[in-house]
């Protein structure tokens, strides 16, 4: 089981867009800029699992199973270290799984004690992902997305600068892609999870918890 920092700036839309030219967009910046890069996709369904009281979503923590299009099947646990500079700095805790609740759980149970959670999925997010790499170790991801809680669903598109690292660090955008998200492609920045956002998207589904803090 491997320990990280995950340093993130997102972005989000929830306007009808051409994924495939916002992807375009950011190659040409990265090519504006000189910088080489690497690119990938892939499919993936997260199911993300808390207590009956979201206990997990109170405290801005998470535990999700991922099902990625190339048979993997991958734990991750996240909790908050930051937000600063508009960037979430989390710890990201991971390791593979054999997709079953047991599993789910005793994983769970490793990183949060005491809480037990629910065999309901609290939330599932259908994913399609471009993934380019460049720099050291920096991550610009473009997601096309969709909540799904019972017979509800919700589109939504996402970008995420990402670099992992073993500290908080903020200075890892050396180029300004930042900048370029929300001014030219029209993004707006966030502090909070997918998770969190679509647990507050289904509260409504949830009219005995308090979700609006």
């Amino acid at each position: 089981m491997g320990s990280a920092v995950e340093n993130e700036f997102k972005f989000t839309t929830d306007r009808e867009i051409n994924g495939e030219a916002v992807v375009r967009e950011l190659v040409s910046f990265l090519k504006m800029n000189n910088v080489d890069y690497s690119m990938k996709t892939k499919h993936s369904v997260d199911t993300y699992y808390d207590s009956e009281d979201l206990a997990l979503f109170i405290m801005d923590c998470m535990v999700r199973l991922k099902r990625s299009s190339n048979g993997k099947l991958k734990l991750t646990a996240k909790r908050p270290i930051s937000n600063g500079d508009g960037m979430m700095s989390r710890e990201e805790i991971e390791r593979e799984s054999d997709g079953s609740f047991e599993d789910v759980c005793a994983f769970s149970s490793s990183v949060f004690p005491g809480i037990d959670l629910s065999s309901e999925p609290s939330l599932t997010l259908e994913c399609n992902r471009t993934s380019i790499a460049y720099g050291d170790g920096i991550d610009l991801t473009f997601d096309s997305c969709i909540y799904i809680f019972g017979e509800e669903s919700k589109k939504f598109h996402e970008i995420e600068l990402e670099c992992m690292s073993d500290r908080t660090d903020t200075g890892f955008d050396s180029i300004g892609i930042r900048g370029f998200i929300e001014e030219h492609l029209g993004f707006d920045s966030v502090v909070q999870s997918k998770y969190r956002r679509g647990v507050q998207w289904a509260r409504g589904m949830h009219p005995n918890v308090r979700l609006d803090f």
